[in-house]
């Protein structure tokens, strides 16, 4: 029935709850609500930062942002920008300890690895036409990616980020890319929802949104 007002009113309005990678959330998502609720002054919204997999209809989500493969997901899924992963090291990092040439060279480096129950997780890179994983290993591990992307930045070692978490830092000199080259295709951003007979056009308004801003060719500068 509300969807159905709104349909008729054709202007967005109502409660918008919002659930996203805690990450990318802060970085990509908040900053953005404002000029959202600009646009669209008939709507109020929650934003909810965790990065667990949040039950969409058991939690009351209307919209969820994921960085994931939903090749087997039952909700609707609306891509919103590429996600390409990098190897990140700072100049001074490379000044001590050179440039790794191919993935193999990794083993030779201080790698900051994402760390979790005691186990770290490999590295993929693209190699002879296929995915391969690389197994990486350091001094220091951590299951905050915020956590590795500060020690890239102190000089720490190398990191495996997602260029939406270093482009900033990459365009400022203050981080550089190494093995570009090999790089593989991480899993994309989506937008995802239950499917709905009448979909709300606050959720629509808002993942149209999300698309035209991520789309900019200088955002993700």
């Amino acid at each position: 029935a509300e969807a159905e007002v709104s349909e008729r009113s054709a202007r967005p309005s109502g409660h918008l709850s919002i659930s996203a990678p805690a990450g990318f959330g802060r970085q990509h998502v908040a900053p953005l609500l404002p000029s959202f609720l600009a646009e669209h002054r008939d709507v109020t919204l929650t934003l909810n930062l965790n990065d667990r997999v949040v039950d969409l209809i058991g939690e009351g989500i209307d919209v969820a942002i994921r960085i994931a493969d939903l090749s087997d997901s039952s909700l609707v899924g609306v891509k919103l920008a590429d996600n390409r992963r990098v190897v990140v090291g700072s100049p001074e990092y490379f000044r001590k300890h050179g440039r790794p040439k191919t993935p193999d060279e990794l083993s030779r480096h201080n790698c900051l690895a994402f760390s979790s129950a005691g186990s770290q997780r490999g590295w993929t890179f693209r190699q002879n036409g296929r995915n391969v994983t690389v197994k990486v290993g350091g001094s220091m591990g951590c299951n905050d990616g915020a956590v590795l992307h500060d020690w890239a930045l102190a000089g720490k070692g190398l990191a495996w980020r997602s260029m939406w978490e270093v482009g900033a830092e990459i365009e400022a000199g203050k981080l550089d890319t190494v093995l570009d080259e090999f790089a593989s295709q991480g899993n994309d951003i989506y937008a995802v929802f239950a499917q709905r007979q009448h979909l709300p056009l606050r959720i629509r308004a808002f993942v149209d949104f999300l698309r035209r801003a991520f789309s900019q060719p200088d955002y993700w500068r």
